[in-house]
C-alpha cells in the first residue's frame, strides 16, 4: 500500500470511530434531574423540632390553635396570625398569670390575630418587666413566627409601690380589696382580654382603719387597676400607672351606700287606656337594668349614676316619655296620650314619687310607673 493510500485510510478510520463514539454517548441515558427540597416556613420548622424534641402534643395544640386563628381571620377577612414562644426569665410567676392578647397554648407557645404590623403585642406580667413585642418588618404570607421572647423580673429598686385609705359609709362593712395589672394597648382583630381573673388578682391588705399599702409593683408602661368592693356599697376602682422606685398615693377611697330602685308599674302593648290594671314591682339597684316584661331581651331602662347625678337610660330607641304628677299609680290607669306631649329621650333625670308614662316603641310596649328609694339594708 502506497504511503498516501495508508493516510487516507487512518482518516477515515478516525473519522468512523469519533463518529461512533458521539453516537454511543447520545444513546446513553441522562441522569434523572434532582429537585431541590422545598423550603419549610418557620411555623413548620417550629413544629418540626418540637416533634424532634418529644413534644408533639404541644407541636398539636399549636397548630389547632394556628387553625383557629385562621378560621377567625377568614370570617372577619381581616388580621394577620403571629407565632411565638414566651420564656420566664427568673421569678415566681407562671405564665397562666400573664395579662395579654396572645392566647398561650402549651409550654410558652402563643398565638394570636393582629390588627396592624405596625403596633407592637404588648405583655403584661406582674413584678416583670413590661414587654410589647415588635412586628415591624416581619416577612411571611401566612403566619408570622416572632421566635422567643423573654419576660424578666423587675430589679427590686425599680418596682413601684401605692397606698392610700378606704372607707364604707356603713363602718361594719366588710371591704374587700384587690388590683391587678392591666393588658396594654391590645392589637387585636377582635379578641377580648379579661385582665381581672382569679389568676391575675393581687390581694391588697387593709389595716384596721381601712389603709392598705401595695408593694411590688412593675413600673410604667405597666398599668394597674385596684378594686374596692363591699356588701350593700357602691364599687369603686382607681387606676394608675406605677412609677419606678416611688410610691403613689391615691388619698380616701368612700364607698357610698348602694341605692336601689322601687319600681312600681303597669304594662301595655297597646296605647292606654291600661286594661290591666295589676301593679307589678322590681327593685333597681344603681348600674342595673330594669325590663317591664322579663322574657323580652331588650331592657326598658337601666338606672344609672353619671356626673349629673342618678338618670334613667333608656338604651333601646326610639321611646317618648311624658310626667303625669304625683299620685297613686293606679290613678293613672285610665290616662290617654291624645293630647300629651311626650318628649323623645336618651337620658333623663326622675324625680321619687311622680308618675311617668312611657312609650317605648322600639319594642313595642307602653309602661306606666313610679319610682320611690329603695333602703339597701333592709334587703
Amino acid at each position: 500500500m502506497s504511503p498516501g493510500l495508508a493516510l487516507r485510510f487512518l482518516f477515515v478510520s478516525w473519522c468512523l470511530v469519533f463518529t461512533w463514539g458521539r453516537a454511543a454517548l447520545a444513546a446513553e441515558p441522562s441522569a434523572p434531574t434532582t429537585k431541590p427540597a422545598a423550603s419549610q416556613t418557620p411555623l413548620e420548622e417550629a413544629v418540626a423540632k418540637l416533634r424532634k424534641s418529644g413534644k408533639a402534643s404541644t407541636a398539636n395544640r399549636l397548630l389547632a390553635a394556628v387553625a383557629s386563628a385562621k378560621a377567625e381571620q377568614n370570617k372577619v377577612s381581616r388580621g394577620r396570625i403571629v407565632v411565638g414562644h414566651i420564656t420566664l426569665k427568673g421569678g415566681t410567676a407562671r405564665l397562666d398569670q400573664l395579662t395579654s392578647q396572645v392566647s398561650v397554648v402549651d409550654d410558652g407557645w402563643f398565638v394570636t390575630l393582629v390588627e396592624d404590623l405596625l403596633r407592637p403585642i404588648p405583655l403584661r406580667l406582674h413584678g416583670y418587666e413590661a414587654v410589647d413585642i415588635p412586628l415591624k418588618g416581619l416577612q411571611g404570607t401566612e403566619e408570622l413566627v416572632v421566635g422567643d421572647v423573654t419576660l424578666s423580673p423587675v430589679p427590686p429598686a425599680k418596682l413601684g409601690a401605692v397606698q392610700g385609705r378606704v372607707v364604707a359609709a356603713n363602718p361594719k362593712a366588710r371591704i374587700q380589696a384587690y388590683a391587678f395589672i392591666t393588658p396594654g394597648e391590645l392589637n387585636t382583630v377582635s379578641a377580648k382580654v379579661e385582665a381581672d381573673r382569679p389568676a391575675t388578682r393581687i390581694n391588697v391588705k387593709l389595716a384596721k382603719d381601712g389603709s392598705f399599702q401595695l408593694e411590688g409593683l412593675s413600673p410604667y408602661p405597666a398599668r394597674y387597676e385596684l378594686w374596692f368592693k363591699a356588701p350593700g356599697h357602691t364599687s369603686q376602682s382607681r387606676s394608675f400607672v406605677p412609677k419606678a422606685g416611688l410610691t403613689d398615693d391615691l388619698g380616701e377611697i368612700r364607698l357610698e351606700k348602694l341605692h336601689r330602685l322601687r319600681v312600681r308599674y303597669l304594662k301595655s302593648s297597646t296605647p292606654p287606656p291600661f286594661q290591666d290594671t295589676k301593679v307589678h314591682e322590681s327593685i333597681v339597684p344603681l348600674g342595673q337594668s330594669f325590663k317591664a316584661n322579663p322574657a323580652m331581651k331588650d331592657v326598658t331602662f337601666s338606672y344609672e349614676q353619671s356626673p349629673r347625678g342618678e338618670r334613667l337610660r333608656f338604651p333601646r330607641q326610639p321611646a317618648r316619655i311624658v310626667a303625669l304628677g304625683k299620685g297613686k299609680l293606679e290613678d293613672f290607669s285610665t290616662v290617654k296620650p291624645a293630647g300629651l306631649k311626650l318628649a323623645s329621650i336618651f337620658e333623663v333625670a326622675f324625680e321619687p314619687g311622680q308618675v311617668y308614662l312611657l312609650d317605648h316603641h322600639a319594642v313595642g310596649q307602653w309602661v306606666l310607673f313610679t319610682l320611690e328609694p329603695e333602703d339597701s339594708e333592709t334587703k
